[in-house]
């Protein structure tokens, strides 16, 4: 027994003595975003400095966001909801964001999908935007997309909540969403047997961050 037990302690001083060694040997890495969500690593579609930058690009901050407002006439029918900071955002929805989501990078995939939604919703309106089938079927992909990215990241950070609920939370909304999609259907046609989903749909966000260098969002 004491050969096995000295056996033992050589083995556990030796690999300690290797994960030392191999600490001092590897590089130091400066961190930016916050410590990993649980432990497995999550592979988010935006890094932290590329979320600030979309966030101080829509003035989106705890600070500018105006406070909750009671709507009045017409404001009511609106199905875009008040925008009084006049970033293109929600107020309520703009709350949401800033309040339930911890991470700038959570923050930042929730404006850009509402950049995505307000575009569907908007077919209800005029179909100016959406000229042919395959700006249809981009469009219709793009929402698959949202939903598949957030369903797959939820699997590992389990606290996640998809902010579709929070932009779509109301009656009417949900009714206009289901509007807008059977009319963007119309509008693919003979087109939906092209149909091919995006094998990683959580790239799609960092496709629309390069465009929210060069666009802004329309007013509502």
């Amino acid at each position: 027994m004491g050969n096995i037990a000295k056996l033992t302690f050589i083995c556990i001083s030796y690999l300690a003595s290797f994960n030392v060694n191999a600490e001092s040997n590897s590089p130091r890495i400066i961190k930016l975003s916050p410590e990993k969500i649980t432990q497995h690593n999550v592979d988010l579609p935006l890094n932290q400095f590329k979320s600030l930058e979309i966030l101080a690009a829509k003035n989106v901050s705890s600070g500018q966001v105006p406070r909750p407002y009671q709507f009045t006439g017409n404001n009511q029918a609106s199905l875009f909801g008040v925008d009084l900071n006049n970033n293109g955002i929600r107020d309520d929805y703009e709350r949401m964001l800033l309040k339930s989501y911890q991470r700038s990078e959570y923050v930042a995939m929730g404006i850009l999908a509402a950049e995505r939604w307000d575009k569907l919703l908007r077919l209800l309106q005029s179909q100016k935007s959406i000229k042919t089938p395959y700006q249809a079927l981009e469009l219709f992909n793009d929402t698959i997309a949202i939903n598949q990215c957030y369903y797959s990241l939820q699997q590992i950070d389990k606290t996640l909540i998809s902010p579709v609920l929070s932009y779509f939370n109301n009656d009417q909304l949900l009714e206009a969403k289901y509007q807008a999609e059977l009319l963007l259907l119309d509008i693919i046609g003979s087109k939906q047997t092209s149909f091919t989903f995006h094998q990683e749909p959580c790239e799609r966000f960092a496709e629309f961050a390069k465009k929210a260098k060069t666009t802004k969002f329309a007013a509502l």
